[in-house]
């Protein structure tokens, strides 16, 4: 007979594929992202990010509907009411085939109008023009096929999601190399390999809804105007919340372009390669948690859902700063062999700016989840719109008051979001929990204290090593993510979640489901 797991056996199976994931994704990036700039250049790969911000701006309009698709649906699955769950599950699909029509309107304009809105060389502009385009139907594809990842969700297998991502993202790697080398480098390569990693996911997460929750199906009778009024009119908040973190640090690149050159956005976007890998699977590793979150709650176990988000907060307080503490230790001798054609201190000071906020928010994002699960999303966007804006502001005002440059616009989001973590996140997560205001400050200042701990002898370490060599810089890695390892898993975890991190780390939970 097969024995299910516990609930921390379960959430060890999703971290540990999550952390798989990070480390596949990292290796990815840190291997390719070198090699592209020096094949396409510096400034052509600046625009694969501002691509990626433009599909921001326009997913927009999906964010309200689909934010909280799988909290409604999976809410009423584990309330026995599966009649309500397809009725959410089939006006949510129906609902994005329309969306996607919008978004399709809105970015063949966007791109026919590309030149006028952007600075694109002349010497890129079709490889620019065709990057977009790539990029533009990948988000359109993402849209319509989004609902059907909620299987994974609904059964707290998120691993699976997981593990199809790391086939895709290594299978992508392998189809750049062979482009890279077979063929004249552009950059639309990336957009292009990009759609096809999305088409993949999707068939498998349409194959999961039929294996995993076979209980869902789309049913046209099914589609209800009311259930998407519900979930647009509970998600608008999330809309806002989105387009507040636009406001914070998705216009970097943007305003780069605009008020100071393709170089310079260049070099912003490639500063921002490492700590946009950390902070994308700092959110995959959080996801993690979220579908205990949200059974939890749908059972109305108070007691078991504060546990759950405290311990997760600390595990989450330990594993997201280890890379910033190997950063902050060892990244700019790690620039000077990773981009060896740029300047290393440069980009060195920007990935710091950019990730310095990362520090405390890793345990925080925890808490962004129980926003979406209580339904209480109200306050919490006002305040991220209202931080946005103000970051807009005062980096316009730095723009045109001083020479800082990059350095204003990498460096102002940052400060602008640890204000508002302290000052409004924690203590309104605390009250959501039906906690005292203070509640979760110790889980947020610990993770600080365990970073200044490890950090400073880490970088004194580093000051006694030879410069110049992968191998001097592998060994300087090792010895920093052990330090910071050994003190971040006495100074901030309990026993039994020292345990969950064993699991994580060893994969012993995943071997017992591979045996069985």
């Amino acid at each position: 007979m097969k024995r299910s797991l516990t609930t921390n056996q379960q959430i060890a199976v999703n971290l540990s594929a999550s952390f798989v994931t990070y480390l596949v994704t990292f290796s990815i990036s840190f291997f390719l992202s070198p090699y592209i700039v020096r094949t396409v250049g510096v400034d052509a790969y600046g625009f694969v990010g501002l691509a990626n911000n433009f599909i921001s701006y326009v997913s927009l309009i999906t964010i309200a509907l689909n934010a909280l698709a799988g909290r409604f649906i999976t809410v009423h699955i584990y309330k026995d009411d599966i009649k309500t769950a397809n009725k959410f599950y089939t006006s949510v699909f129906y609902a994005n085939l329309f969306l996607g029509v919008v978004m399709l309107v809105v970015e063949l304009f966007l791109w026919i109008f590309l030149e006028k809105l952007i600075n694109i060389p002349d010497n890129l502009y079709w490889d620019v023009k065709i990057l977009f385009a790539s990029l533009f139907i990948n988000s359109i594809v993402g849209t319509i096929g989004s609902v059907f990842g909620v299987a994974a969700f609904a059964t707290n297998k998120l691993y699976l999601n997981s593990i199809r991502n790391i086939e895709s993202s290594i299978a992508r790697a392998i189809v750049l190399v062979i482009a890279y080398m077979l063929l004249a480098p552009n950059v639309y390569y990336l957009g292009v390999t990009s759609l096809l990693m999305t088409v993949y996911c999707t068939a498998y997460n349409i194959y999961y809804i039929k294996k995993l929750t076979p209980y869902l199906h789309l049913d046209r009778k099914l589609f209800d105007i009311k259930a998407v009024k519900e979930l647009v009119f509970s998600g608008v908040w999330n809309l806002i919340n989105r387009l507040g973190q636009i406001l914070l640090d998705g216009l970097d690149l943007l305003l780069s372009n605009l008020f100071i050159d393709a170089v310079s956005m260049g070099i912003l976007s490639v500063s921002k390669t490492i700590p946009s890998v950390i902070t994308s699977i700092i959110g995959a590793l959080v996801s993690a948690f979220s579908p205990n979150y949200t059974i939890l709650y749908a059972q109305e176990k108070w007691d078991e859902l504060v546990a759950s988000v405290k311990q997760s907060m600390k595990i989450m307080g330990l594993i997201s700063n280890i890379p910033i503490i190997v950063l902050i230790a060892c990244g700019e001798k790690f620039y000077m062999l990773w981009q060896p054609t740029q300047d290393a201190h440069q980009l060195y000071v920007l990935s710091l700016l950019a990730i310095a906020c990362l520090i405390i928010s890793g345990g925080i994002n925890c808490i962004y989840n129980i926003f979406t699960v209580v339904n209480k999303l109200k306050l919490n966007a006002l305040v991220v719109v209202g931080s946005g804006l103000l970051n807009t502001l005062v980096v316009f005002i730095l723009l045109k008051t001083t020479n800082l440059g990059i350095y204003a616009i990498a460096g102002t989001s940052t400060v602008i979001s640890i204000i508002r973590n302290l000052a409004f996140t924690a203590p309104y997560g605390a009250k959501c929990l039906k906690l005292k205001w203070y509640a979760l400050y110790p889980d947020i200042i610990r993770p600080l204290i365990y970073v200044i701990i490890s950090a400073v002898p880490c970088y004194y370490i580093n000051t006694k090593l030879p410069d110049g060599s992968w191998i001097a810089l592998i060994l300087l890695g090792i010895i920093v993510v052990s330090i910071s390892f050994i003190v971040g898993f006495y100074i901030i975890l309990n026993k039994n979640e020292r345990q969950l991190v064993i699991d994580i780390v060893n994969n012993r939970v995943i071997k017992r489901i591979r045996k069985k």
